[in-house]
């Protein structure tokens, strides 16, 4: 489906955000380019009615815990009300990419920005962010992407289950990347620069890719998942509805596949540090870090 919508961004990996309280970013993966087809996300901040759109709903403000009820898939406000129809097709192989950049908040909002958390009991920011188009200031944590097996259109499943696999990640490498400063001195997790998403999100507007594996034929979804450590826990995930097609025959055992909420646990390895990343007894002492959630499944290796 190309589409020529005010919504489509064709800049990648830019995430969008601004302070809104005490230590919160908002953002979120706004469009997708999938071998070399712009697909246009679901934009959070007008109705659901009359956005066609392979992504789910979703709001800006971070997940701030692990055991939110809206973890496979994010949440909008207010709420979905049905799931999209629409499928991006794929073959393995095919390369999709996220743009995190914002486009510009409607001049004449539809409908008043929400007012209170569409999901009560879980942290969720209070009131909600309103629209913004400022740039993600820090990205200090993992990015992970996962795909699950809808069994069937993915339009009729919620995506609770344990169906997800992990395909991709990136996060903290002391030694930093070719782009830090100063690469090959170690430095320790308080440093923005030795964090890949800190690189893709906030600083170099560059474009980013992930290659579907050599899955077999049927209907995925595809979660990417930024999280954020600075400050306090913060995820922020995002789904978009992919129909792979071709002569893969691949698909990961079972002790690859998770669900969510479940995969995670606030005192995970890679989760248990979240707040604390400035503190000398912490974040300044810690030169390794472990990206949480399964196992990396590479059909090539499994």
């Amino acid at each position: 489906m190309k589409s020529s919508s005010f919504l489509l961004v064709n800049l990648a990996a830019v995430a969008n955000g601004l302070p809104n309280g005490i230590g919160t970013k908002t953002g979120g993966l706004f469009n997708y380019t999938i071998d070399g087809v712009d697909y246009p996300g679901h934009y959070p901040w007008l109705p659901e009615e009359g956005q066609e759109s392979i992504q789910r709903r979703w709001y800006a403000d971070p997940l701030n815990r692990a055991d939110h009820p809206y973890l496979a898939c994010n949440r909008g406000n207010p709420l979905a009300t049905k799931n999209p129809t629409l499928h991006a097709t794929v073959k393995p192989g095919s390369w999709i990419v996220p743009s995190y950049r914002a486009p510009p908040c409607p001049a004449s909002p539809p409908v008043p920005y929400p007012t209170k958390p569409s999901v009560p009991g879980y942290e969720d920011q209070n009131p909600p962010s309103p629209c913004n188009e400022y740039p993600w200031s820090v990205s200090l944590g993992p990015m992970i992407v996962y795909m699950a097996d809808c069994q069937g259109p993915c339009d009729q499943w919620d995506g609770h289950g344990k169906r997800w696999f992990k395909i991709w990640e990136a996060g903290f490498k002391p030694e930093g990347w070719e782009w830090s400063y100063n690469p090959g001195e170690k430095r320790d997790l308080a440093n923005g620069d030795r964090w890949w998403q800190d690189h893709v999100l906030r600083s170099s507007r560059g474009t980013w890719n992930v290659t579907v594996p050599n899955l077999k034929p049927g209907h995925y979804m595809i979660r990417h998942e930024a999280i954020d450590l600075e400050i306090s826990l913060q995820i922020y995930p995002h789904c978009a509805q992919l129909e792979v097609v071709g002569d893969g025959d691949a698909y990961p055992s079972e002790d690859y596949l998770v669900e969510f909420p479940g995969a995670y646990d606030r005192n995970d390895e890679g989760l248990w540090m979240a707040g604390e990343l400035y503190a000398d007894q912490i974040g300044h002492r810690l030169f390794n870090y472990t990206i949480p959630g399964p196992k990396l499944w590479d059909p090539s290796k499994a």
